[in-house]
C-alpha cells in the first residue's frame, strides 16, 4: 500500500511539473512584476529544402518568432506545450515562391489551415496560447 501511495504521489508531481500553465508569465496582481522586464523572446529559423520538410516547435518564451524560408511545402508539427504559459505568442514569418505552402499538424494548433503564398511570397501568422492550445489570432498572406 505504501508503494502504491508513493507511486501515485510521484506520478501526480510529474504531471504538475510538466503541465502547461493557464496563467501568464507576468504578474496579474498588485506587487507582481508586470513591467515586461522578466519576459523573454526567442528566434527560430528554418529553411525548407525540396520535398516534405517539417519542424517541431518547443515554445518556451513569452514571444517566439519563427522565420521560415519556403521552397515548396513545410509543416510545423505539434508544438510541445509543457513550457507554455497563457498569453505566450508565436509569430510565424514565412517567405518563398508563389504556391509554396506552410502547413500545421497536431491537435495543439487551432488554425485556419495551410497558408499558400501568392505572388507576394510572404505570410505572417500570429498564434497565442490560451492555456490549452495555440490559437491563431491573425494572418496576412500575400
Amino acid at each position: 500500500m505504501k508503494n502504491f501511495i508513493l507511486s501515485f504521489i510521484a506520478i501526480f508531481a510529474f504531471a504538475v511539473v510538466n503541465a502547461q500553465s493557464t496563467s501568464p508569465r507576468f504578474g496579474t496582481t498588485a506587487n507582481q512584476d508586470n513591467t515586461g522586464r522578466a519576459l523573454n523572446w526567442k528566434y527560430v529559423s528554418a529553411v525548407d529544402a525540396a520535398g516534405a520538410d517539417s519542424l517541431a516547435l518547443y515554445p518556451n518564451a513569452y514571444n517566439t518568432t519563427v522565420r521560415v524560408t519556403l521552397t515548396d511545402s513545410f509543416t510545423l508539427k505539434q508544438p510541445n506545450i509543457t513550457r507554455s504559459y497563457a498569453a505566450d505568442v508565436i509569430n510565424i514569418v514565412a517567405s518563398g515562391s508563389s504556391g509554396a505552402k506552410l502547413k500545421f499538424s497536431g491537435s495543439n494548433f487551432q488554425t485556419a489551415g495551410a497558408a499558400t503564398l501568392s505572388s507576394g511570397g510572404r505570410a505572417v501568422i500570429t498564434l497565442i496560447f490560451d492555456g490549452v492550445k495555440w490559437v491563431e489570432s491573425a494572418r496576412v498572406v500575400q
